[in-house]
């Protein structure tokens, strides 16, 4: 699952490595610098399972079964004002979900309760915030998210934030700049060489043993993640 708004080099690279693509569509009832990013608009329950927006459930159930993955319509409707706009911006670890309480749609919640442990945090955006690298292995940028991840038993690596482009504010989230395409590799949707930490990240994949891709044709940006449909961290 990737931004429709991305650029021609990442699609490239996914036909390098051979990644069938799914493109969202433009949820327009919120903020329109985000309403292409994935983490905003559907979230995966275990691989065979993915809550979708309920409003694009058709789409998203057409292009799913191909892979034999099950679409279920959210609860929540989405706006563009803030808490109303995260319902899906979840971040996940093996054993829990991290999100702000009472602002996850109500049929991921009960999706995840027999899967998930909730642990409640301030950060509405712990998925923009949050770059998931292993099962127990995550990047982020907020540093009480970092804490509790810490608190949690979750291995956790601090960036320091700013540097990525997302138009229409002042800076994007490490979350939001790409994702895991298998178990040890990530694609990024911007060039990797103008992201002005890309030293310190390197340091973390390279420690972590992950092989990273990025296109050169675009700045450093956030997309709203790249999210895995067959295979991936919650089997």
């Amino acid at each position: 699952m990737v931004s429709y708004h991305l650029s021609k080099g990442l699609e490239e690279i996914f036909n390098y490595l051979k990644i069938d693509i799914i493109k969202t569509l433009p949820v327009q009832s919120i903020d329109e610098p985000v309403s292409d990013h994935p983490d905003m608009a559907l979230h995966p329950i275990d691989y065979n399972n993915f809550v979708v927006y309920n409003k694009h459930w058709e789409y998203y159930n057409a292009k799913l079964e191909k892979y034999g993955v099950n679409a279920i319509a959210s609860y929540n409707n989405l706006d563009r004002y803030y808490p109303r706009d995260v319902a899906f911006n979840i971040s996940r670890t093996n054993q829990y979900y991290f999100h702000k309480k009472d602002c996850t749609d109500l049929e991921i919640n009960s999706q995840l309760k027999d899967k998930s442990k909730f642990i409640q945090v301030k950060q509405g955006y712990s998925k923009c915030s949050t770059l998931i690298l292993k099962k127990n292995t995550v990047v982020t940028s907020d540093i009480g998210l970092f804490n509790c991840y810490k608190q949690n038993g979750i291995k956790v690596y601090y960036i320091p934030s700013g540097g990525i482009l997302l138009p229409g504010y002042d800076t994007g989230f490490i979350g939001g700049c790409g994702g895991m395409v298998s178990k040890n590799e990530i694609v990024f949707y911007g060039n990797l060489d103008k992201y002005e930490y890309k030293e310190e990240l390197v340091k973390i994949l390279n420690e972590e043993k992950i092989q990273y891709y990025y296109p050169l044709d675009i700045e450093f940006i956030d997309r709203g993640s790249i999210i895995g449909v067959v295979g991936g961290f919650y089997d």
